[in-house]
Formats: C-alpha cells, sequence, structure tokens
C-alpha cells in the first residue's frame, strides 16, 4: 500500500489491523480523493496519520471500525464523511474542523457519541435516530431520547432523513425547529427501532416550525403502509407546510396499491385543504420494510443521497 499511495485515486482497506507506526515519514497520497475502511482494527494516532497522508480527499467511509475509543476526524478538504455499522463499538466519533464538509451520512449507527465541529458547509445529514445516545454539531445537542434544545440550529442544512420506529410528530416537530432551513425532509419508519423519544415539547402553532413556513418542498416517507397513525402524521405536513411541492409516499412492499385504496389515502389526507395549493401527492409501491440502507454514499455526483 505505501508503494502505490503516491498513485492511487481511490483506496479501499478492510479486514485487517493498521498498525500506529504506519510508515509516517514515507506514507503520501496527494492524488487519493477517495478512502474507504471497513473491518478494519486502528488507533486513533493511525487515522490521524492516514489522513494527514491525504492531501487532496474528498470522501472518507468508514465501516466496522474496531479497537479505537475515540475516533477523531481531521481535514482541510474531506467533502462527505459516512460512517455505518457498529462503529467502533459503541464509542466516540469526533470530526473537528472540516471546512468544506458538505455530507454526514449516518448508516446504521451503534456508538455512543457523535460530536461534529466547525462544519459551516454542512448541507445533507442522516439518518438522525434515537438509537445513538448523543449526536452534538457545533451548539445543537441530539441526546438520544431526549428532544434537541429549542434556540439552538443549524441554517446550512437544506436535506435531513430522520429515522424513527413510528410516527411519532411530536418528535419529527422538535427536530425540524432545529433547521430552519430545511428543503427536503425524509422520515423513514424502520419496525427495528425500537428507541422512542421523550419529554418533547408541545407544538405551539402560534409559534410554528419556520422550515414549514417557508421552506420545505420536498417530504419523502419511506416505508409508509396508510394507518390511522401514519394518515394523521402526513396529514399535519398536508395543512402545515406551506410552500411544499412534493408528498412522496414510499409504500411498504406488504400494502397492496391499486386505484381504490389511493383514492381512499387521499379522502383521509383531506388533499383538498391542504395548506400549499401546489403540493402533489404520490404514492410509489414496492418500498422493502426490511431494508435497512437508506443511503446510496459511493457516488458524488448524486446530489441527492437518500432519494
Amino acid at each position: 500500500m505505501i508503494r502505490l499511495a503516491p498513485t492511487l485515486l481511490v483506496a479501499r482497506i478492510g479486514m485487517c489491523k493498521l498498525p500506529s507506526d504506519i510508515a509516517a515519514p514515507s506514507l503520501n497520497s496527494p492524488l487519493l480523493r477517495k478512502l474507504t475502511l471497513w473491518l478494519v482494527s486502528i488507533s486513533e494516532e493511525a487515522i490521524d496519520v492516514l489522513l494527514s497522508a491525504c492531501h487532496v480527499l474528498e470522501a472518507l467511509f468508514l465501516q466496522d471500525i474496531h479497537d479505537v475509543g475515540r475516533l477523531h476526524i481531521s481535514s482541510p478538504t474531506l467533502r462527505i464523511i459516512s460512517f455505518s455499522a457498529t462503529l467502533f463499538g459503541r464509542e466516540e466519533l469526533v470530526v473537528d474542523d472540516v471546512p468544506r464538509l458538505e455530507r454526514l451520512l449516518c448508516r446504521g449507527v451503534d456508538c455512543e457519541t457523535i460530536q461534529i465541529n466547525k462544519a459551516p458547509k454542512l448541507k445533507v445529514l442522516g439518518p438522525l435516530s434515537p438509537h445513538v445516545s448523543k449526536i452534538r454539531i457545533a451548539n445543537l445537542v441530539f441526546q438520544g431520547r431526549i428532544p434537541p434544545s429549542l434556540g439552538h440550529s443549524i441554517c446550512t442544512v437544506n436535506i435531513l432523513a430522520l429515522k424513527f420506529s413510528g410516527p411519532d410528530l411530536k418528535a419529527i416537530l422538535g427536530v425540524l425547529s432545529c433547521f430552519p432551513c430545511l428543503e427536503k425532509l425524509y422520515v423513514i419508519w424502520d419496525i427495528y427501532l425500537k428507541a422512542k423519544m421523550k419529554n418533547l415539547h408541545q407544538y405551539d402553532p402560534l409559534n410554528p416550525v419556520k422550515c414549514l413556513e417557508s421552506h420545505l418542498k420536498v417530504l419523502v416517507l419511506k416505508n409508509y403502509t396508510g394507518g390511522e397513525e401514519e394518515v394523521g402524521f402526513a396529514k399535519f405536513f398536508v395543512f402545515n407546510a406551506r410552500v411544499v411541492k412534493e408528498i412522496n409516499f414510499a409504500v411498504c412492499d406488504r400494502i397492496a396499491i391499486d386505484k381504490n385504496w389511493m383514492t381512499d389515502q387521499l379522502r383521509l389526507l383531506q388533499v383538498e385543504a391542504r395548506a400549499s395549493q401546489d403540493a402533489r401527492l404520490k404514492f410509489r409501491s414496492g418500498y422493502s420494510h426490511l431494508q435497512t440502507n437508506y443511503v446510496n454514499s459511493s457516488d458524488l455526483s448524486i446530489a441527492d443521497p437518500f432519494s
């Protein structure tokens, strides 16, 4: 690897243990733009050496990283960080001083803390869920099942994905209040996710969620079944998202969609009373209720990795 490092554009390292003294003086990857580490045992010192040797690195993918209590990532060039599976055994990921970071993608994460400092260009985030004990982005803190504190917000994020066990409207609205400029929202209902948020804030119509008033253009509901709670959840956005253009329903593959089913759904959702007259409701069948990979992180040219 060290011998080829100066010529590599893309590297995938897996199923190995990287030593702490990973030849720091000689390791140099001036052309490397995409790095994947999977099923790797690595120390904090080794990851620092790797990243410092990559002068134009844009994408970092981490999957099943082991034997590190605190993984610290700092890079002036990274645009995307994607991590998944049981990342380093319920420990801590710290992303510090990443001025060009645009996407933070969290797939199937099982760790104690994710902390993001100095990411002024962050645009795409998620899927966030109560399963991670603590997520801190600048001054905004998502602490497991406790909703984020009101008064803090991130204005740069315009695409957000959230993953919950069911249609928990209060939880979603608590999170949305922290993203006033959000344009596209994905809500994923995962039947295998048991954690739920608690101590939720009551929605106040006199103090509406800002993104619903002026920014949210697209809402996507994944694993939709058309049950009473899900209809009530979706209807809230039909009535309150004032500039939304599309509400897309990715219907669970267990549901047989036909014309009568869709007609009944439109009646229950009361689309004639929608807040945005430009809103179009679209139903798409065949979404697998067993699906666990919600993110397309491999292609940087894709503007929306959740689509």
